[in-house]
């Protein structure tokens, strides 16, 4: 074969392999934007099936629906799903005292309650106030000791009364009185501590009573009408006095409950109590969370941890033992 020949041939096999090249990566360049787009359209109709997806097609944002699900177990995401957009479920569940057990009870006290804010729903159906005093009853777990909760909803049975009851000094008490002995250490140490700074002396009015003492003034004040009763004292049972934690307190200075509320020592107590494990119990504009009127004496020992969170939460205990005791 000439040499001619032979480079003819060469040139035509180089031209069918650059043909045979261009054809192999167009079929390959085809191939692959082919896997991509399927995989485009399997991810798509996976997508289509999440709940972040199916959510946002109600009308969800994706931030609403991300904190739905986060929040939210299977079965109440279906619910949703099933139900028009209501940007009341966004709202509930973001709030920081929200409760999964609780969702349903927001939602239905938030339909009959609307000016109410989500806040107070949170607290309110958190602590059963959305049953109503009393109608919603549970016997109080005294295992938890001084973080015991005792109140509208929780009840101590006619015979309990703690094995460390002490008798309170008459220096700073008046007579009859008695509490737990971790109460009166750490009143102690607090009255010592107003005395130091205001020169003003507290004193203990009222501590520990017995079922049977409760029943006798809850007896006195219902003569006046139950609503009267019901709004300034505990029912038998029901009282705080019985667990021995609770203090009612004022000063040798202010006596009378209305002079202790507007003094000095009464404002240094609510800031700086915690300091001592003790809780203001029913404060001001917590009425519907408490179920009593402020109460400008009472406080109650639960100890410093938690008596920091209620103070630095700005929380009643009644909240405080719902979302971080309560199972």
């Amino acid at each position: 074969m000439s040499v001619k020949k032979r480079r003819k041939k060469r040139l035509r096999l180089k031209s069918s392999f650059k043909r045979f090249l261009i054809y192999f990566a167009f079929f390959l360049i085809m191939l692959i934007y082919t896997i991509n787009e399927s995989i485009k359209i399997v991810e798509e109709f996976k997508y289509k099936e999440t709940y972040e997806y199916k959510i946002m097609e109600v009308g969800y944002s994706k931030e609403e629906a991300t904190k739905l699900i986060e929040k939210l177990p299977n079965e109440k995401l279906d619910q949703i799903l099933t139900k028009k957009y209501n940007e009341n479920y966004y709202q509930i569940v973001n709030q920081k005292y929200y409760k999964e057990k609780n969702f349903d009870k927001y939602i239905e006290y938030k339909e009959y309650h609307e000016k109410t804010s989500f806040e107070d729903v949170i607290a309110i159906v958190n602590v059963h106030a959305n049953a109503g005093w009393y109608n919603e009853t549970f016997k109080t777990n005294t295992n938890d000791n001084y973080l015991m909760l005792v109140n509208k909803f929780n009840y101590l049975e006619n015979d309990y009364e703690r094995i460390d009851l002490q008798n309170v000094s008459l220096q700073y008490s008046y007579a009859g009185n008695k509490a737990a002995s971790i109460v009166i250490e750490n009143f102690e140490n607090m009255r010592n501590e107003v005395e130091k700074e205001l020169g003003v002396r507290l004193m203990i009015n009222s501590s520990y009573r017995s079922y049977k003492s409760q029943e006798e003034i809850y007896n006195e004040y219902k003569k006046i009408s139950l609503k009267y009763a019901d709004s300034y004292a505990a029912r038998p049972g029901f009282s705080e006095h019985q667990t021995g934690l609770a203090i009612d307190i004022t000063s040798l200075e202010h006596k009378t409950a209305k002079e202790f509320k507007e003094s000095e020592e009464y404002a240094w107590l609510k800031e700086n109590c915690y300091k001592y494990g003790f809780v203001l119990r029913y404060p001001e504009n917590k009425e519907h969370i408490t179920g009593y009127n402020t109460e400008s004496w009472h406080f109650r020992y639960v100890g410093n941890k938690a008596a920091k969170i209620v103070h630095d939460e700005n929380i009643t205990f009644d909240e405080y033992y719902a979302f971080y005791i309560e199972k």
